[in-house]
C-alpha cells in the first residue's frame, strides 16, 4: 500500500480537532437554520388554524376600544382624535383596521356635533393572503346621549380587521434578523469553547500518535512506550498498546534464542561436515591409489587370455592321450595333474582380481556421489547462514539493545574440493 503524502500527516490540531470545531459549527449553523425554518413554519400554521379566530379577537378588542371611547360624553369628538392613533397602533402590530359608522351614526353626529363622522376607512389595504373578521357595534343605553336618533340595540358601526400572512412574515423576519445575530455570536463562543476543551482532553492523543509515530519511522526501535496519564479510553489504548509492545518485544526475544540454536546447531553441521570432508578425502584418495596401481600392475603383468587358457587345455588333453598309449607313467600324470591344478587356481585367481576391480569401481563411484552430497551439504550451509544473518539484522533493527547478544557471525566457509 502506498503512503500517504507527508504534507497530509501534521499535527492533530491541523487534522481532526480542526475538521471536528468545523463540523460543530456547521452544525450548529445548520441547527440555527433549521430553528428559524421551523419558527416560519409555526408563523404559517398559526396563520392557516388560528388566524381567523386572531383576527375575530383582534376586531372584539377594537370593538370595545370604541365603546370604551363613546363612553365620554365628547366620544365622537374624542373619536376624531382617537381613531389614528388605534389605526397607527395596530398597524404595528401587523393588522389593518376599519370602522365604518352607520347612517344612523352619521346623522345624529351631523345633527348634534355638526361634522360628518368618517371612522377609518378602508383605503388602499394589500393584496395577498390574509384573514378577516367583523364584528358590529350595537347601541346601548349610554349610547343614546350622543346617538339621539338611534334605538337600543341598532348597530351603530362595524369594525373590520384583516391579519396578512405577509406581515406575519415580516414580523418574522424582523426576529430573525435581530437573533441571527446573536446566534452567530454564540455559535462562534461555542465553537472556541470546544475548541479549547477538546486540545485540553486530547492531548493524551497527541502523545499517543507521537509514540505510534516513533514506531513507524524507518530503522525505529520497540523501547518506547507510551506514557500514560489518564484513565479513560485514551489511557486504557495507550496501556494496550504498551501490552502489544511488550508482547512483541518477547516474540523478538524468542526469536533471538531460536537465531542462536540455530547457530550453534550450525556450528555443530560445520565441524561434523570437516570431519566428515577429511574422512571422505583420505577414503577417496586410498580407493583411487588402489585403482591406479592395479591398473598398474595389470599394464606390468597383463591377464592371459582365454585363448591361451584353451590352448593349455589342449596340450594337457594331448599329453594324457600320449601318457595313455604308453602306458602308465605316474610321474607324467602327476604332471598334467599340477598343470590343471595351476590352470584352475590361475582362472580363479583372475576372477578374483576381475571382482576386485569392479568393486574398486564401484566404490569409487560411490565416494563421488559421497562428495556430491557433502556439496549439497555446504550450499545448505550458505542458504542457512543466509537466514541467520537475515534474522540477525532483523533483530538488530527491532531491538538495537540486542546487538551485542545477537548471533554471532557464521565462520567463513572452508573450500570442498569437488
Amino acid at each position: 500500500m502506498a503512503e500517504p503524502a507527508s504534507h497530509a500527516i501534521g499535527r492533530f490540531d491541523k487534522s481532526f480537532l480542526i475538521h471536528m470545531i468545523k463540523d460543530f459549527f456547521l452544525v450548529l449553523l445548520a441547527v440555527t437554520v433549521l430553528e428559524f425554518a421551523l419558527k416560519a413554519a409555526l408563523v404559517y400554521y398559526k396563520f392557516e388554524t388560528r388566524g381567523q379566530e386572531q383576527a375575530r379577537a383582534v376586531a372584539e378588542d377594537l370593538a370595545e376600544n370604541i365603546r370604551a371611547i363613546m363612553r365620554n360624553e365628547g366620544g365622537p369628538v374624542a373619536a376624531r382624535t382617537m381613531y389614528p392613533i388605534l389605526e397607527r397602533n395596530w398597524d404595528d402590530l401587523g393588522y389593518k383596521i376599519a370602522i365604518s359608522p352607520s347612517p344612523v351614526t352619521v346623522r345624529s353626529i351631523e345633527a348634534l356635533f355638526g361634522f360628518t363622522p368618517e371612522g377609518i376607512p378602508f383605503g388602499d389595504w394589500p393584496d395577498g393572503r390574509f384573514r378577516e373578521a367583523e364584528v358590529e357595534i350595537a347601541a346601548e343605553t349610554f349610547c343614546l346621549t350622543c346617538h339621539a336618533e338611534a334605538e337600543v340595540g341598532q348597530v351603530l358601526g362595524r369594525v373590520t380587521v384583516r391579519d396578512y400572512l405577509e406581515r406575519d412574515f415580516a414580523a418574522w423576519l424582523d426576529d430573525v434578523t435581530l437573533s441571527a445575530g446573536l446566534a452567530v455570536g454564540k455559535i462562534v463562543l461555542h465553537s472556541i469553547l470546544l475548541f479549547l476543551i477538546l486540545r485540553a482532553r486530547m492531548e493524551p492523543l497527541l502523545r499517543l500518535r507521537g509514540t505510534v509515530a516513533g514506531l513507524a519511522r524507518a530503522f525505529g526501535t520497540l523501547s518506547e512506550r507510551a506514557e500514560v496519564r489518564t484513565a479513560d479510553e485514551f489511557g486504557a489504548l495507550a496501556h494496550d498498546l504498551n501490552l502489544f509492545l511488550d508482547r512483541i518485544s518477547r516474540l523478538i526475544d524468542e526469536l533471538n534464542a531460536v537465531l542462536r540454536r540455530v547457530v550453534r546447531v550450525n556450528d555443530d553441521i560445520v565441524s561434523v561436515q570437516g570431519a566428515l570432508r577429511g574422512q571422505v578425502d583420505r577414503l577417496v584418495g586410498g580407493v583411487r591409489r588402489l585403482e591406479r596401481d592395479a591398473m598398474l600392475s595389470a599394464k606390468r603383468e597383463p591377464l592371459l587370455s582365454q585363448a591361451w587358457f584353451d590352448a593349455i587345455r589342449g596340450a594337457v588333453a594331448d599329453l594324457d592321450a600320449a601318457l595313455a598309449r604308453a602306458g602308465e607313467a605316474p610321474q607324467a600324470a602327476e604332471l598334467v595333474s599340477d598343470l590343471s591344478a595351476v590352470i584352475a587356481n590361475a582362472e580363479a585367481q583372475i576372477a578374483a582380481s576381475q571382482r576386485l576391480f569392479e568393486g574398486l569401481a564401484g566404490l569409487g563411484d560411490e565416494t563421488e556421489a559421497l562428495k556430491g552430497a557433502i556439496a549439497d551439504m555446504v550450499r545448505m550451509e550458505e542458504r542457512m547462514k543466509l537466514i541467520i544473518e537475515t534474522g540477525g539484522t532483523l533483530v538488530q533493527r527491532l531491538r538495537p539493545d540486542l546487538a551485542e547478544a545477537a548471533p554471532a557471525t557464521l565462520p567463513e566457509k572452508r573450500s570442498v574440493p569437488v
